[in-house]
């Protein structure tokens, strides 16, 4: 019985590896341009959230932009927490 169970352990093995590794591949050629993207408009949604409460403008939703910036950062670090957890 033990022999069967280390069959089909190794079968499903084999099958992480053959869904991982695509998905992997894609994630980390990606990796570059999403990078970017996120950081890229985080730290323009952060810094027109200062420009805007600088200029003290009457309706700008501040919280709601400080919020959207904050989501593209935590976008980031699941996304590299997702390459970090398939490549191990």
């Amino acid at each position: 019985m033990n022999r069967g169970n280390d069959h089909r352990s190794g079968i499903v093995r084999s099958l992480s590896y053959l869904v991982r590794l695509p998905v992997l591949t894609l994630l980390v050629v990606l990796e570059p341009v999403i990078a970017f993207a996120c950081a890229a408009i985080a730290l323009l949604g952060l810094l027109t959230t200062i420009f805007f409460k600088v200029i003290a403008a009457p309706h700008f939703p501040t919280l709601t932009m400080l919020s959207i910036s904050l989501g593209f950062v935590v976008a980031l670090v699941l996304y590299e927490g997702a390459i970090r957890l398939l490549s191990d």
